[in-house]
């Protein structure tokens, strides 16, 4: 018969942080899409905070006790899942256990150190205050190969999930939508924590609509001076605003043959591709066709 596994906020958690990662994923490489990048980083800490809470308080099968399983005892559930003599769980397996710690760490750290990042490089969000330059540009580089990790992950995750949904003849992404499963009465989670969903829910319309309606995030568009100021070593006076961190950190993706094109000549040419530039307006650059 079908029971009850996956509360509704387990549930709500667990497509929502796919989606915010898979946003901040999609978002990461363009200034353009900065403040969307930073609102799907806010809300994946936001959600991990929520999930630390409700591994502890959660349903039956959203409790870290029901998946407490140590990494021996996960590398031995795979060795099972390889030789088909792996048993069915109605909650999560060994190795699912540790797809979900995994996950939850990196994200935890991939949010923290994109924190670290926006405040040095950026000047902005809560972190700004505190964080050099020179610490963002580094910690930009941990947050890149942290999402990078994370990503491999997800797709192991994934291709766990399709594998144990074929050995076991049940549809395990349709069962964290529905939250059933084939069991019996005694398996079941007790309730659907409706109340904690739609708190869940508020906390999230809100937070999204407090973000949206505040001050955008930008890639250094009307703060560009003061962002090359924060780039610049006291010690050091370079003569050419192309010499400076902040420049060209934002412009070393940019392959030789654009500097090259008639139409820009110079990488002091900014108007060539900064059509604000002269208003001191520095917008996402576009790019001239070769």
């Amino acid at each position: 018969m079908k029971i009850l596994v996956w509360d509704v906020p387990t549930r709500i958690f667990h497509w929502l942080f796919a989606a915010a990662f898979a946003l901040a994923w999609l978002t990461s490489d363009s200034d353009s899409w900065l403040n969307v990048h930073v609102f799907a980083g806010y809300l994946m800490l936001g959600l991990l905070g929520f999930r630390l809470i409700w591994g502890f308080i959660g349903g039956r099968y959203a409790r870290f006790a029901s998946f407490l399983y140590n990494w021996k005892e996960g590398l031995a559930y795979l060795f099972q899942v390889l030789t088909g003599t792996a048993n069915r769980h109605i909650g999560h397996n060994p190795a699912g256990s540790w797809a979900v710690y995994l996950l939850l760490t990196l994200g935890l750290l991939a949010g923290l150190s994109g924190m670290v990042t926006l405040g040095g490089q950026e000047g902005q969000g809560p972190l700004a205050p505190w964080v050099p330059y020179w610490a963002g540009e580094a910690f930009k580089e941990v947050h890149e190969a942290l999402a990078s990790i994370m990503l491999g992950v997800v797709v192991l995750h994934i291709a766990g999930v399709a594998l144990e949904s074929w050995r076991h003849h049940e549809n395990l992404p349709r069962a964290m939508v529905t939250g059933l499963k084939e069991g019996t009465p005694d398996a079941s989670t007790p309730s659907r924590r409706l109340v904690s969903a739609l708190l869940l829910i508020v906390s999230v319309g809100a937070g999204t609509v407090g973000y949206f309606s505040g001050t955008p995030i930008t890639g250094g568009e009307h703060e560009a001076g003061h962002k090359i100021s924060r780039s610049i070593d006291p010690r050091e006076t370079p003569l050419r605003i192309t010499e400076t961190p902040y420049w060209i950190g934002k412009h070393r993706d940019i392959g030789a043959a654009v500097w090259q094109q008639p139409q820009v000549g110079s990488r002091a040419n900014c108007v060539a591709c900064h059509q604000d530039a002269e208003k001191n307006a520095f917008v996402p650059a576009r790019l001239p066709r070769a």
